[in-house]
């Protein structure tokens, strides 16, 4: 980044051999601080997804207040107006505690603009070297009017670049942040950000104070910026390590849980069942000795435990029982506990099969997954509707399973847009978990996605292709 100094007292030395810092007049200084701290606002507004007006009236203000603190600091006045936004953060929050989400949001907005503004820098020294041709960097003084203007438009198209690059991998950027806010890991990955950002900035620090020259600390700044980038990537890369163990860990102890409890659940029916058998023979053994019975009340008490077998043979036509089709124990256990947890909000699920073995011979957990989140969405939409039920369907052909459900719609939904990230029927939602269930058949060969509407009812299904080589 260039050395901002007031073009008064503080040009002495520029004559000399031994000073080959570039000094640029007080006013095009102002203009490249307040632009260096706007665009950092702008990128910070931009990486929360969140543009107001009067953000925008509080982002000029401030941008001006500390672009005139520049002019006084050096390049250090960048990392007091983050260390003031922070500030600012924490005592807006309740709890009087910093949102990790949000400061690393600003660090790496501030990070970011950082090196963008350097190469910016640097780029337009070259372009300014290569059209005088004369390779001093005092040479740049004489070009001030040319050279921060030039700067500053290479700045800006260096950020259209980025926001263009940061909205086509928006999905996987909002995975990752997902991911931190899930498993806590906030406090680390902005630790680790602002430890970059403090670090850069006492590079340029020291390199003014030890009056490094431009190519010098070009070169620290370049390679910085490599490292920085190489940081990011890693930080990436171990989110997503940490969030696919994490992930595996809960899934087997969610498989677990449920294997105990499907086995708990079977063995109960099973004991629920021979006590049927047995209540039903004692009361056809009753039934003589109480028709000799003279008492009315007998006989009504012996008649109304006679009507109490209808109750029991609903339990021969339970959901739960037709479950047993599925050989898979993890995906059994898991519509074991929607069921309940349906049957708990007063819905209720209808399970329709067409075979009695369903063998999943791979891609478990990705299917889990899957019916997981098309069930979970099905049991918040109807719950506001009047009939709260829907249908779960496993269709058996040759090499292929068809698991589908359906529930009725209250309101049209466009069905082109459904699996885009973002998007949702429901209020106060993000709408990631159809969008998870695309990331995941993308990635795979023998899982496929449908989606249509028939008779008012939304089908969601997902086709397994069993005999596809994976």
């Amino acid at each position: 980044m260039v050395k901002f100094e007031l073009a008064i007292d503080l040009r002495k030395g520029i004559g000399s051999s031994n000073n080959l810092m570039l000094y640029i007049r007080t006013d095009l200084g102002l203009i490249e601080n307040f632009f260096i701290l706007f665009a950092t606002m702008e990128l910070f507004h931009f990486f929360n997804k969140e543009f107001k007006y009067y953000y925008l009236v509080n982002d000029i203000v401030l941008s001006a207040a500390f672009a005139v603190l520049g002019l006084y600091t050096n390049d250090s006045f960048l990392l007091f107006f983050v260390l003031f936004m922070l500030g600012i953060q924490i005592l807006q929050n309740k709890a009087h505690r910093l949102n990790y989400n949000n400061g690393i949001a600003l660090v790496l907005a501030a990070n970011i603009q950082l090196i963008l503004s350097s190469l910016s820098t640097y780029i337009t020294s070259f372009i300014i070297f290569f059209r005088v041709k004369c390779w001093n960097v005092h040479a740049l003084e004489e070009f001030q009017n040319t050279f921060v203007p030039l700067s500053l438009l290479i700045n800006v198209i260096l950020l259209f670049i980025l926001v263009s690059i940061v909205s086509v991998l928006d999905y996987q950027i909002m995975q990752v942040r997902h991911n931190i806010i899930r498993y806590h890991l906030g406090k680390r990955v902005f630790i680790s950000l602002f430890t970059l950002l403090l670090t850069l900035m006492i590079i340029l620090v020291v390199s003014d104070i030890q009056e490094v020259t431009a190519v010098i600390q070009m070169g620290i700044v370049l390679a910085f910026t490599v490292v920085t980038v190489s940081t990011y990537w890693q930080t990436i890369v171990f989110i997503q390590s940490y969030t696919m163990r994490k992930e595996a860990s809960e899934a087997n102890e969610r498989i677990k849980e449920m294997d105990d409890y499907l086995t708990s659940s079977q063995q109960q029916y099973e004991d629920l069942r021979k006590f049927k058998h047995d209540f039903q023979n004692i009361l056809l053994s009753l039934g003589q000795v109480v028709n000799d019975q003279s008492s009315d009340e007998i006989k009504r008490y012996y008649h109304d435990l006679m009507n109490q077998q209808s109750n029991f043979k609903k339990l021969q036509k339970n959901n739960l029982v037709e479950l047993r089709a599925i050989k898979s124990k993890p995906l059994q256990s898991l519509l074991t506990q929607k069921y309940f947890i349906a049957k708990a909000k007063g819905i209720k699920i209808n399970f329709e099969f067409n075979d009695s073995d369903y063998e999943i011979k791979k891609n478990d957990l990705s299917i889990i997954r899957i019916i997981g989140i098309l069930i979970d969405n099905a049991i918040e939409y109807v719950q506001e509707l009047d009939e709260r039920k829907f249908t779960c369907v496993f269709l058996k052909s040759s090499g292929t399973i068809e698991i589908t459900v359906a529930n009725q719609l209250k309101e049209t939904i466009n069905i082109n847009q459904i699996f885009k990230s973002g998007y949702s029927t429901k209020d106060n939602h993000q709408g990631y978990g159809l969008a998870n269930i695309k990331n995941i058949t993308d990635n795979s060969k023998n899982l496929f996605m449908d989606a249509k509407i028939v008779n008012e009812y939304l089908m969601m299904t997902l086709i397994v292709l069993q005999n596809e080589e994976v």
